[in-house]
């Protein structure tokens, strides 16, 4: 992709196969590298019985310069986001809402994921007898994938600061 972006700087258009076999013919064994270097790492076998067997449950503070914190909950058998609220708050309490409205509309899960965080501690408590399961937040990829989404509005609001459209001292700014 380097070598690419050389040659598209330079105003030669060229396609990406063309210029792998290019690489290929010219350098073997620096291509040999490269593959061996880009080998991606087998993922986990993901198994769950059906619905309601395992939910994710996160909060993600990226966006917590601008008072937001984003709570969800995603059923790791279908992918249904199960809650997904903004709110200005990371307590338990806020997160317990959250889970017990999510409950109400599809039902009791039979295990609940979380990292070790503390607005996970009340919906962990009510969970003990049916089955919590706390860990690394990586091991919570449902929910972590969906965090990924939210670089569209860091990138946003950030931009927003820097044109001085957003002023994060401002309290009108941040509740408008």
């Amino acid at each position: 992709e380097a070598v690419r972006t050389q040659l598209r700087a330079g105003g030669v258009q060229v396609q990406r196969d063309r210029v792998r076999e290019s690489l290929i013919r010219t350098h073997p064994g620096a291509a040999a590298l490269r593959a061996m270097a880009q080998r991606r790492s087998q993922r986990r076998l993901y198994s769950i019985a059906g619905p309601n067997s395992l939910w994710h449950i996160d909060g993600n503070q990226k966006l917590i310069r601008w008072r937001i914190v984003i709570h969800g909950g995603i059923d790791g058998y279908s992918r249904l986001i199960v809650f997904l609220h903004a709110s200005n708050n990371n307590r338990s309490t806020t997160v317990m809402n959250y889970f017990l409205n999510a409950v109400a509309r599809y039902g009791v899960p039979s295990r609940v994921r979380t990292d070790h965080g503390g607005e996970n501690n009340d919906v962990c408590v009510i969970n003990i007898f049916r089955g919590s399961e706390r860990g690394r937040s990586t091991h919570n990829q449902r929910i972590e994938r969906l965090w990924g989404l939210t670089n569209v509005y860091d990138n946003l609001f950030h931009f927003l600061e820097s044109e001085g459209i957003v002023d994060i001292d401002n309290e009108m700014h941040l509740w408008a």
